[in-house]
C-alpha cells in the first residue's frame, strides 16, 4: 500500500473519512497543510452580532434541588441553540473558521491581552500525560473559543479575533494534571479571579470533555434572564446550555482530558519527519486523542501504509484499543481496506479481538458485506460463532441477504 502523494492528501483523506462512520469526527481535521488566516490585530475594531430566532421562548431557572450542582441554574438553551452568529467584519468570520488546520503552535509564547495572574488548583484526570496538541478547535461561527495545550500551558484563544485571552500553567502528576496559575482574563478586564477560574473550568468541561456544565454568569446579570442568555451566547457560543452566577462545589471530572496530539496531527497529514520528531520528544505512541483513537487508528483512516508501518516499527501496539475497545484491525475492516487488514494481520493483529460491546472484525466484515475481507479473516483463524448482543457474523450476513458470505461462514474450511 503506497502513501498518497502530498498534493492529494487533503482531498483523499477527507473522502476516506466521509465514508467511515467510526471516524466521523475526524472529517476535515488536519488533512492538509493549509495555513490559518492572518489574524485581525487585537486592537482593530470589529462589529459582531448574534442573531436569535424571531421569538425567544421564556427562560427558566432549574432549582437547586433539581440539578446535580446544588444551586439555581438558568437554562439558556432557548437562546443559545436557536441563535446564529454573524459578523459585519469579514475578517472575524475568516478568523472564526481558520482553526481547522491549526495545531496551535503559533500561539506559543503569546501574552494574554490582560496581564493578571490568578493562583488556583484545578485538577483534571489524564490517561498518562497530556500531550501537546489541540484541545478544542472551533468548527462553526457559534463556537467562540479555541483551546490548545503546549509546553505545559493551556492556551485559550478567542476564535473571532484569534487573540490569546488566557494562558494557564499546568503541573503533571500521576494520571492527572493540576492547573496552578492562570494569566489573563476570560471575558472582561475587571472580572473577578473566581470568575476566571470558573470560566476556564467550564471551557475545559464543556468544549473538551463534552459535558453539560453551568457556565459562569457575571454578578447581577441574572436580573434580566434574556440578557443573561444573550451574554452566554456572546461569551461562549452555542455550547453554553446552562449558566449560573452562583458558586458551587466543583465535582470531579468523569472523563480524562485528551488532545488531538501533534503526533496524531502528523499522522493525519502524512508527515513521517514530524511523526519521528514527536516520538523522539516523548509523545506516547499509543496515546488516545480527544476522539478516543490512537495514532495507529488515525493512520488506518488515512490508509497510509508507510505511516502504519512506521508506527508499528517504532513500537505501536498492533492491537491498541480505542476508548470504545476497537482495535486498528476493526477499523481497517470498517474502511473496507483489504490492504490495511492484511498488513495488520501480517504484523500479528488478534483476529478474534472483541470491542467493548463484544463485536469482532468478522462481525463488521459480515455486516458490511465485505466478502474478500471475510475470507481473509477466516483464513487467518477468525471464529465464526462469536455472539455479541445477540448477533453473530452469520446472523448479520443473513440479515443483509448475503448468501455468499453466509456460505463461507457455514463452511469456513
Amino acid at each position: 500500500m503506497k502513501a498518497n502523494a502530498e498534493s492529494a492528501k487533503s482531498s483523499n483523506l477527507k473522502a476516506i473519512w466521509n465514508r467511515i462512520m467510526v471516524w466521523e469526527r475526524l472529517k476535515g481535521i488536519f488533512g492538509s497543510q493549509g495555513k490559518p488566516t492572518t489574524p485581525v490585530p487585537t486592537s482593530a475594531p470589529t462589529r459582531t452580532e448574534d442573531k436569535p430566532a424571531p421569538q425567544v421562548p421564556d427562560l427558566n431557572w432549574i432549582e437547586a434541588t433539581d440539578n446535580p450542582w446544588g444551586v439555581r441554574v438558568l437554562d439558556v438553551r432557548p437562546v443559545t441553540l436557536t441563535m446564529l452568529s454573524t459578523s459585519q467584519d469579514p475578517q472575524c468570520a475568516a478568523n472564526a473558521m481558520s482553526f481547522e488546520q491549526d495545531d496551535g503552535t503559533g500561539f506559543i509564547g503569546q501574552t494574554p491581552i490582560t496581564e493578571r495572574d490568578v493562583e488556583t488548583s484545578l485538577s483534571f484526570p489524564v490517561d498518562q500525560v497530556l500531550s501537546d496538541g489541540v484541545l478544542f478547535a472551533p468548527r462553526a461561527m457559534e463556537h467562540k473559543w479555541a483551546l490548545f495545550f503546549h509546553q505545559g500551558e493551556i492556551i485559550a484563544v478567542r476564535s473571532w479575533t484569534r487573540a490569546v485571552m488566557l494562558v494557564a500553567r499546568v503541573e503533571t502528576h500521576d494520571r492527572h494534571i493540576e492547573i496552578t496559575r492562570i494569566r489573563g482574563t476570560l471575558c472582561a478586564t475587571d472580572e473577578t479571579p473566581e470568575f476566571t477560574v470558573r470560566g476556564l473550568d467550564y471551557l475545559l468541561r464543556s468544549h473538551v470533555l463534552g459535558a453539560i456544565y453551568p457556565a459562569p454568569l457575571p454578578p447581577g446579570i441574572e436580573a434580566d434572564l434574556k440578557a443573561a442568555a444573550m451574554w452566554c451566547m456572546s461569551a461562549f457560543g452555542n455550547l453554553a446550555q446552562l449558566a449560573t452566577p452562583c458558586s458551587f462545589t466543583r465535582p470531579d471530572p468523569e472523563r480524562p482530558l485528551r488532545t488531538h496530539s501533534l503526533l496524531h496531527i502528523a499522522v493525519a497529514r502524512g508527515q513521517p519527519e514530524a511523526v519521528d520528531a514527536c516520538l523522539r520528544s516523548g509523545t506516547p505512541i499509543d496515546a488516545l486523542a480527544a476522539d478516543g483513537l490512537a495514532p495507529l487508528h488515525w493512520a488506518l483512516a488515512a490508509q497510509d501504509g508507510a505511516i502504519i508501518s512506521m508506527l508499528l516499527d517504532r513500537g505501536a501496539s498492533v492491537d491498541v484499543r480505542s476508548d470504545q475497545g476497537a482495535t486498528p484491525l476493526m477499523n481497517a475492516v470498517q474502511a473496507a481496506s483489504v490492504e490495511g487488514t492484511t498488513l495488520l494481520l501480517d504484523r500479528g493483529a488478534d483476529v478474534n479481538a472483541r470491542d467493548g460491546r463484544g463485536f469482532t472484525a468478522l462481525h463488521r466484515a459480515a455486516e458490511m458485506g465485505l466478502a474478500d475481507i471475510v475470507r481473509l479473516l477466516l483464513d487467518r483463524g477468525a471464529t465464526v460463532d462469536v455472539d455479541a448482543e445477540g448477533h453473530t457474523p452469520r446472523s448479520l450476513a443473513e440479515g443483509r441477504g448475503r448468501n455468499d458470505i453466509l456460505a463461507m461462514l457455514q463452511s469456513p474450511g
